[in-house]
């Protein structure tokens, strides 16, 4: 059973990893672009956040848990600085995502580019970048402690 939750974990890690690089893409399409079509592009970034980002955090997070709890119920393994690092880092850019990020995407994909919301979806839109930034910055820490990570 641990190999289907490590398949979980991975394709969920995917989802998590490449919503997030889609939306820093569509950060750099949005920069080009005339600020009249702003909301389609934070509407794309909104709709990656929901039906990408979040769900493949969430999970992520889950899978993680069990996983970890699972090893755990053994003890017959040993526990590295490694895999101490994936799950911490992986913990807070988990947490980063889910309540930084998630928020300010939602709010982002609710907000014009233009007239009086515009001081609210640039704000939303330099959280969302910020946050998205650093969920995305401690995801990859954890993929590399996740690498890095030998049994034994």
């Amino acid at each position: 059973m641990s190999g289907f939750w490590r398949v979980v974990h991975y394709v969920a890690f995917v989802a998590w990893i490449g919503g997030g690089v889609g939306v820093i893409l569509a950060e750099s399409v949005l920069r080009r672009l005339d600020r009249s079509l702003w909301g389609g592009v934070a509407d794309v970034q909104a709709a990656l956040y929901r039906w990408l980002v979040g769900p493949g955090t969430i999970v992520t997070l889950v899978s993680g848990l069990i996983l970890t709890l699972r090893m755990y119920n053994g003890m017959s393994v040993s526990v590295g600085a490694w895999l101490g690092m994936m799950q911490l880092t992986g913990l807070l850019g988990g947490l980063v995502t889910l309540l930084g990020a998630m928020p300010a995407a939602g709010k982002l994909g609710r907000l014009e580019p233009h007239g009086d919301s515009a001081a609210a979806f640039d704000a939303a839109r330099r959280r969302l970048a910020s946050t998205g930034l650093l969920g995305a910055v401690l995801a990859v820490l954890a993929l590399f402690a996740g690498a890095m990570y030998r049994i034994g």
